[in-house]
């Protein structure tokens, strides 16, 4: 599969999420649609995918956001082909400044937990190996980032309340650790991950 057929297909997904809350949205039940996602996103890079397509849920004060994202990145990338499975938690603890119909976020932080699907990666040390052989496992990790967004509220009969971009800098614990004990190879700007995407609020 090449990168233009993974890249259309996750558009073709992140398209369906929007689609099927629209339609929820103008069904005269608004309890059919309760249980589809508040939101839609579409990133790229930062360290969950090159190209990633996720879809999630807000608190009421739309405070704190829960997201899974499938992400994406092609052998010519990656050096082979890489799926993985992203679970974000996304918290705005600072208040929204509103102008006219943009809302900016200006400071957004959250927690992440990434796994990679592959024979090549795994979640404990394979037997074949001492015990303790790898000092953390190679498919599931854990992350955290800090960002920002800036949203434009949508005038649409069709569901879509805003649009927006935002960016997220982030590492994981494997970077961390190995900054840790390379102090003296490593700065703290190898071991950040910079991603961006679009947000599409239902």
């Amino acid at each position: 599969m090449s990168f233009k057929q993974v890249y259309r297909w996750l558009l073709a997904v992140a398209l369906l999420v929007g689609f099927l809350r629209v339609e929820a949205q103008n069904d005269s039940s608004r309890s059919k649609g309760k249980w589809l996602p508040d939101h839609s996103k579409l990133q790229f890079a930062g360290g969950i995918g090159l190209l990633s397509v996720g879809a999630g849920y807000k608190t009421k004060k739309d405070k704190l956001h829960g997201d899974l994202y499938y992400g994406y990145t092609p052998e010519s990338v990656g050096g082979l082909h890489i799926h993985a499975l992203t679970a974000k938690a996304t918290w705005f603890p600072l208040k929204n400044i509103n102008h006219k119909t943009f809302q900016v976020r200006p400071l957004t932080a959250g927690l992440l937990v990434n796994y990679t699907f592959g024979k090549q990666y795994f979640g404990f040390t394979p037997e074949n190996y001492p015990y303790n052989y790898y000092d953390f496992p190679t498919a599931l990790h854990v992350g955290a980032f800090i960002g920002g967004q800036v949203n434009k509220k949508i005038s649409s009969r069709r569901g879509v309340k805003r649009l927006g971009l935002y960016y997220e800098l982030g590492t994981f614990d494997r970077e961390v650790i190995s900054y840790v004990r390379n102090r003296k190879a490593l700065s703290v700007t190898d071991i950040l991950n910079l991603g961006v995407g679009v947000i599409t609020a239902f």
